[in-house]
């Protein structure tokens, strides 16, 4: 019989089991660094897959569920991030194999009372005014569930067609460039097109790589000077180093006010510049292995490894401040990959910017009349109606209506058209929805 994750019997939450693991594991991996010569990256792994952890319906997790799962998947030498829970395993008519352990995923819940002292439910608060809620007293705290990975369960047998279409869609390619270094085609095309949030200089031999935050200037050195192996092996990972690199001074650069807002310390050795370190890092990595890669652990970073330990063994609930500002800056880095991956015709990574991730269970959206089309002026946009109500134009990219026009299978397209709408439209949705339930009375 499969064991779960319920710590309630020793007195502790689910939640702070799961935190507390997730900071082990994290401790275990920082003293492997320290004290083992260790050659591969924060994930390790073999690797040999390409995307974010997702469960078998194709929703990606987040927050420190995300990087955990990532590296409870190399730790195992699991074949793909994929997990389900028992009841998705019981109704995809497939089981969890005898013996197999669950690894818990978290999620924020809230205690919520009004000024009396009775108990508000989570739903019924989100759904409250600005006003109404000034008026009531918010507990947050963190609860997790039990996942398993398809390698846990007979799935590959009961649904072998599901399990191949996910090997495919996580098998990473082995692209090389000319001089037999690894290539990312979205990553060269950003900076090519200089399409991140700040410019990236990598057209000049440099000493190192840095952000400059007075400049707003990402520079890494070229790509030629990560040639340094010999082997063909080694040219090949000193490209995956270069884009490492590059992600690394990319992640620092979302640290602005205007962008994510975390409070960075000024110096090397500050406490405040040693997490920025670690979420530099460890959103690198994450990237990186979703790319399907590992790099090494930067030397600055191996500085620190005494003041992480020493914090993450102190304060367990550390990890999440860093796991928080990690998924920030992974989500917000990938959200301007996979708008040029989607213009080369590739498949994004985030699964809410691909228009072929299904609908969830139950989810029904009755649009109408919808088309995307080429304006007077050469933009693109999509209009539709929404229950009979006009929603009028929106603009989408060009990579998004070239995926659409070079569709012939008329089911595809369909399902592209219906599901760009959905997102397209998302704000003009919940207007409505909102002001319909008002009208029936109802609370949302």
């Amino acid at each position: 019989m499969a064991s779960g994750t319920d710590e309630r019997s020793s007195g502790i939450s689910s939640g702070q089991a799961a935190l507390d693991r997730f900071a082990a594991m994290m401790i275990e991996r920082m003293e492997q660094m320290k004290s083992t010569g260790w050659k591969k990256g924060w994930i390790g792994g073999a690797g040999g897959f390409a995307g974010l952890p997702q469960n078998v319906g194709g929703r990606n997790y987040s927050g420190s569920n995300s990087f955990f799962l990532h590296l409870y998947t190399a730790v195992k030498g699991y074949d793909m991030p994929v997990y389900l829970t028992f009841k998705q395993a019981h109704n995809l008519k497939a089981h969890v194999l005898k013996g197999e352990k669950a690894f818990p995923v978290v999620y924020w819940d809230m205690l919520v009372k009004d000024k009396n002292g009775r108990r508000v439910s989570s739903d019924e608060y989100r759904g409250m005014s600005k006003e109404q809620k000034k008026d009531m007293e918010v507990f947050p705290f963190v609860k997790s569930f039990p996942v398993y990975n398809i390698a846990q369960t007979n799935l590959a047998e009961v649904q072998p067609e599901r399990v191949v279409k996910l090997q495919e869609r996580f098998k990473a390619p082995e692209i090389h460039d000319t001089e037999g270094m690894y290539v990312h085609t979205a990553l060269d095309r950003m900076v090519q097109t200089q399409g991140w949030l700040c410019p990236i200089h990598a057209d000049q031999p440099r000493d190192g790589a840095y952000y400059s935050p007075s400049r707003d200037i990402v520079v890494v050195p070229i790509k030629a000077q990560f040639k340094a192996g010999k082997s063909e092996e080694e040219i090949y990972r000193g490209g995956m180093e270069y884009y490492s690199t590059m992600l690394h001074e990319m992640t620092h650069s979302t640290m602005t006010p205007e962008r994510l807002n975390r409070e960075v310390g000024g110096r090397f050795g500050d406490p405040k510049y040693a997490k920025e370190e670690l979420v530099a890092e460890l959103t690198a990595a994450m990237i990186s292995h979703s790319m399907g890669f590992d790099s090494k652990v930067t030397d600055n970073s191996a500085a620190y490894l005494d003041s992480w330990i020493g914090v993450l063994k102190e304060e367990p609930k550390f990890i999440v401040s860093v796991m928080s500002d990690v998924n920030k800056a992974s989500e917000l880095i990938l959200d301007h990959v996979d708008k040029q991956r989607l213009a080369l015709g590739e498949q994004p990574y985030l699964a809410k910017n691909d228009p072929f991730t299904p609908l969830a269970e139950g989810e029904h959206v009755p649009f109408k009349n919808a088309a995307i089309i080429k304006t007077r002026s050469g933009e693109y946009a999509i209009r539709a109606s929404y229950d009979g109500v006009e929603l009028g134009l929106k603009p989408v990219d060009k990579g998004t209506a070239k995926t659409y026009f070079q569709l012939t299978d008329m089911k595809d397209k369909q399902a592209f058209l219906h599901l760009t709408a959905q997102k397209t439209y998302g704000p003009e949705l919940a207007s409505l929805q909102q002001s319909r339930q008002e009208k029936t009375g109802l609370r949302i």
